[in-house]
């Protein structure tokens, strides 16, 4: 073969290369009803096609922009998920030339079905949530945070690359040990605002939430203590206690708030050592309590020498009137924690602890002896959301939205039959049912296993009580998610065999 041959030969075979390339990456796209963020779905994408070989070793990836067009997501998404690519040398990046796909991974062979075995799931019922991220393709009905794409994925962005500007020493430091100075400063300011006087002093932050009830039971609480607990709850406050030896006693919650006649009882009988409760809209049924009770609450805390744990991470999604039991108290004998999980990003993990002055010091010796400091990176990162003055918009599109969803969601229960425990005030959750009586062939260890089976991952009420109603089947949906037809052909095949008594 003559030279000039072998050139065209070889001319021939890379535009066959490209053009075949180029066809993969045509049937590249991103779905926006799924548990999973568009950046991260990107990334596997390409990461599969490049280690399963389809992909070639030195192939030419479109332009952010062209990407960005070709899935229709904005640039800042694509620019993630390169730069994770990069991160993880599937891709390299060439100045002025753009991105391709590496030689290293691109001959690598495709591990056997690696991607489609997923680690055991624990047995913990109280831990859907591993669940959900072993199987993205699951409609997460019963998740507690908001889909990805509902989130302000520019402002975290821009948040991001303004957290990140900060000192070298501070980036590569211990932070302080009560967090952040100007979030805390932030955060005092706007409690101050609202409610009453709050100081800088008075807040301790927490990698979230949770992470703060597990130092206020680790700094108050001992083994042998005990507490009153709303029924139904939030889950992982009944796994936290039980963790530490914590005797709980219920109190029931219902359409009408908490039941101050029987928390005045069980306080007199218990002599509890606190209370925890959501003042509003609570975690699963979406109520707000009325001043009244937050007064009598505050009333029987002093007369029965209680602490009350007021976990507020709702409050964004409240109305500027509802009431605050750590305001009405002037912060004596409440400790609010609140959170962003719910409204920014579940992944920055930022919480804070508000507390009585007296209390601080014994709490951040706990936070320091079982992890010193939290992240100062975190911690600007939602310094800069709050601070955007969009973040307050934002904020209200998202009870708009939240608003129409349950509002459908509420139509199409009432449609299928089911019974909701509450009408809610707003938030993210709806906890409805069938006014059956559990029995071998219908409860929510079925109807749970079937949901799986139709691609939808359900939160029973279990998880959710220490006292289960002997007379409903129910469940907490969260309505950012409930929009799916797969979900409403489920509720329906499930309500007919609610109805007829068969499985």
């Amino acid at each position: 073969m003559s030279d000039s041959q072998f050139g065209s030969t070889a001319a021939t075979d890379r535009a066959a290369t490209s053009t075949r390339d180029s066809t993969l990456l045509e049937e590249l796209h991103v779905e926006r009803q799924r548990g999973i963020s568009l950046v991260e779905q990107i990334v596997a994408k390409l990461e599969q096609m490049v280690e399963s070989g389809r992909l070639r070793a030195g192939t030419k990836t479109p332009s952010v922009r062209e990407l960005a067009k070709q899935l229709g997501v904005s640039t800042f998404t694509v620019t993630e998920a390169y730069d994770v690519l990069v991160s993880n040398r599937v891709l390299s990046s060439r100045p002025g030339s753009g991105y391709f796909v590496t030689a290293r991974l691109a001959q690598m062979p495709a591990r056997p079905d690696e991607a489609s075995r997923s680690p055991e799931v624990a047995a913990d019922a109280w831990l859907p949530v591993l669940v959900w991220n072993q199987n993205p393709d699951l409609l997460p009905v019963g998740s507690g945070v908001l889909p990805p794409e509902w989130c302000s994925e520019s402002m975290i962005l821009q948040a991001v690359r303004q957290a990140i500007k900060m000192p070298a020493e501070r980036l590569v430091g211990y932070g302080h040990p009560l967090g952040f100075q100007r979030l805390r400063q932030l955060l005092a300011r706007g409690f101050t605002e609202r409610f009453c006087t709050a100081s800088p002093e008075q807040i301790i932050l927490t990698n979230g939430v949770s992470h703060g009830l597990d130092l206020i039971v680790r700094s108050l609480l001992r083994p042998g203590d005990t507490v009153l607990v709303e029924d139904p709850a939030y889950f992982n406050i009944h796994a936290l206690l039980r963790n530490y030896g914590i005797k709980m006693v219920a109190v029931r919650r219902t359409q009408d708030g908490l039941d101050v006649d029987q928390l005045g009882k069980l306080a007199a009988a218990h002599r509890p050592k606190a209370l925890f409760v959501n003042t509003v809209l609570q975690n699963p049924l979406s109520t707000t309590l009325t001043p009244a009770q937050c007064y009598r609450i505050i009333a029987l805390a002093e007369q029965f020498d209680f602490l009350i744990i007021e976990d507020d991470i709702f409050r964004d999604l409240a109305a500027p009137s509802d009431p605050s039991l750590a305001s009405l108290d002037g912060l004596n004998r409440v400790i609010c924690l609140g959170g962003f999980s719910k409204t920014v990003a579940p992944s920055l993990r930022i919480g804070y602890i508000l507390c009585p002055v007296r209390l601080v010091s014994e709490v951040v010796r706990i936070k320091m002896t079982c992890g010193l400091t939290t992240s100062e990176l975190n911690e600007r990162c939602i310094f800069e959301v709050l601070s955007d003055p969009g973040h307050r918009r934002y904020i209200d599109r998202l009870q708009m939205r939240l608003s129409n969803e349950r509002e459908q969601l509420l139509a199409l229960l009432s449609e299928v039959g089911m019974t909701t425990l509450a009408t809610p005030r707003g938030g993210l959750f709806v906890s409805a049912g069938w006014r059956v009586k559990p029995s071998e062939n219908f409860n929510s260890e079925m109807i749970t296993a079937r949901g799986h089976e139709a691609g939808i991952g359900l939160s029973k009420g279990e998880l959710f009580s220490l006292e289960n109603l002997e007379d409903m089947v129910w469940f907490r949906f969260n309505v950012a998610y409930c929009g799916a037809p797969r979900l409403h052909l489920f509720l329906r095949e499930i309500s007919q065999r609610a109805m007829f008594g068969s499985t």
